[in-house]
């Protein structure tokens, strides 16, 4: 799906804040209401928006550590890789999850309520995962910085204009 300059104005105010209304998107980017809505609807239909989220503070609920989990694998085989997503995909304590290139197969952040909590997960993943040959824990001591905001740059944020590129930089830098 190719995107214009007010795909992109749009998908960058929606990932700072998505609780702006159609109005208030559609006066930011020079559309109506309903212009707005049609393009949030196509852009989510089509995968781009993949989700409207909150990002709710773990510890404000309990979750008081949290942890990201290298797993090393006996050998990364297809089969070995998809039996193991299939399981992570279950587990709640695993907020995101990547199979990476490295030393490690797979990178997961995990939050738990405290270290009790952490050694039945770990126990879990691999009791039940005989493929796993390694487990290594590095335990979050400060988390100052968290989101899913991606950097619109400057090439993108132009396509299809006449302004210059100047760099890469965000909508939010050039104040919109």
């Amino acid at each position: 799906m190719q995107l214009d300059k007010i795909d992109f104005r749009l998908l960058d105010l929606l990932q700072r804040d998505n609780r702006l209304c159609s109005e208030q998107l559609g006066g930011k980017v020079g559309l109506s209401a309903s212009g707005v809505q049609r393009r949030l609807k196509r852009l989510r239909s089509r995968g781009i928006i993949e989700a409207d989220v909150s990002i709710i503070s773990p510890k404000a609920i309990g979750r008081n550590v949290t942890a990201v989990v290298l797993i090393s694998l006996e050998r990364a085989r297809a089969d070995t890789v998809d039996r193991l997503k299939r399981k992570i995909r279950k587990m709640p304590e695993v907020m995101s999850a990547f199979y990476v290139t490295g030393l490690a197969d797979i990178v997961l952040l995990v939050t738990v309520n405290d270290m009790e909590d952490y050694e039945r997960f770990a126990r879990r993943l691999t009791d039940e995962s005989s493929d796993i040959k390694r487990l290594e824990t590095m335990i979050v001591m400060d988390r100052f910085k968290a989101g899913f905001t991606l950097p619109i740059t400057s090439i993108a944020w132009c396509r299809g204009s006449d302004e210059e590129d100047t760099g890469c930089s965000t909508a939010a830098e050039r104040g919109l």
